[in-house]
């Protein structure tokens, strides 16, 4: 069993964005945003939480360092901050304990979001219920990151690779730095094993309407950047980016033996028909070589994009734009991103460098 693990670790499930495309399945799917009514203006200046109150996670462990790794690298990235929510601790906690000991008995072999009732530390079945038997407002929306992974030598390196799985990827970075508002923390180990599960449960209340779904959030409501921003991953001058994507669930490019680590843009895309468009989308090595790439959309988006393809597990979100080196970067690298599009009709556009590790 330790075996199947280790062949495991290397693949991270998460829902992201999971509302229509996703429906909570098992196996770590993605999944659209829905836009409703705005919450905030046409033309904002953007509502994001520049700080929050401390967390009140027990200094030195797991909980605390993905809880300020994590808003660190959205605060760079300028999409602003999650407060802890101690009620998705709780939720989050619990589903953790369930992915972990039902690794190490054999009663699954790949993350989910959904919980079997009859398997042992059933909690709840989805991230929303178990939010709501946890105490979340039943008007509040729920997302879930869910991760495995192989130990790790301290507290600030469980965080690193679990962090990581979502950071390199296509939907679970893209879900990892979106309009949610709050967030609960789950870790759990297990030492016999030699391995651990965290799990990443975010909130979302300001703004929302309808009936939240069973794992996702609205793209409308949440904490949204000003419409002149635009946000990236890696970021600016980032250092010891991964080379390669971690493998995920959807796959976005089947086809693709290894690609590259992702690159992502995003500007807000809070009313209905707000869409990026691409015009020109390149990553540049310092020695001047364009690699190979493909630019991944949102199908909305395919129209009035150029050389784009349409994503196709229709999970991304309306405000977001992937370029997906068809390969592994080089080590110890710099390299520099272009891109031009418009968000909405208006052009925008943005370059900037990051360098990668070993």
């Amino acid at each position: 069993m330790k075996k199947n693990i280790s062949a495991l670790t290397a693949i991270s499930f998460a829902t992201v964005l999971a509302l229509s495309a996703c429906g909570g399945g098992g196996g770590g799917n993605g999944g659209n945003t829905t836009s409703s009514t705005p919450s905030v203006p046409a033309a904002n200046p953007g509502n994001l939480q520049s700080s929050v109150p401390a967390a009140t996670y027990t200094g030195g462990t797991a909980q605390a360092s993905i809880f300020s790794q994590l808003n660190a690298y959205r605060t760079a990235m300028g999409v602003g901050q999650l407060k802890q929510d101690p009620v998705l601790d709780v939720s989050a906690t619990a589903h953790a304990l369930y992915l972990v000991t039902n690794f190490a008995n054999g009663n699954i072999t790949s993350t989910t979001h959904n919980e079997v009732s009859t398997f042992a530390d059933f909690y709840e079945v989805t991230p929303l219920s178990r939010a709501d038997k946890a105490g979340a407002p039943v008007t509040e929306w729920i997302g879930e990151n869910v991760a495995v992974g192989l130990a790790q030598a301290n507290a600030s390196a469980f965080a690193s690779d679990c962090l990581g799985q979502y950071l390199n990827t296509v939907y679970h970075l893209q879900g990892a730095t979106e309009v949610e508002e709050t967030i609960g923390t789950g870790f759990q180990q297990n030492t016999a094993q030699g391995t651990y599960s965290c799990v990443l449960d975010f909130g979302q209340t300001t703004g929302v309407s309808g009936t939240p779904a069973a794992n996702g959030f609205l793209s409308s409501a949440g904490q949204q950047m000003a419409t002149t921003a635009i946000a990236h991953s890696p970021l600016a001058n980032e250092t010891s980016v991964a080379r390669a994507m971690v493998a995920e669930i959807p796959n976005p490019a089947p086809d693709f033996a290894s690609p590259g680590r992702p690159i992502m843009v995003r500007v807000t895309a809070a009313n209905a028909g707000d869409v990026l468009t691409v015009s020109s989308f390149t990553l540049t090595s310092s020695g001047g070589t364009v690699v190979p790439a493909r630019i991944i959309v949102p199908s909305a988006a395919l129209t009035g994009s150029s050389g784009a393809t349409a994503d196709v597990n229709n999970e991304m979100a309306a405000g977001v734009a992937f370029l997906l080196p068809q390969a592994p970067l080089a080590a110890n690298t710099t390299y520099t991103v272009s891109f031009s599009g418009a968000r909405t009709g208006t052009p925008i556009s943005t370059t900037w460098s990051f360098t990668t590790g070993t």
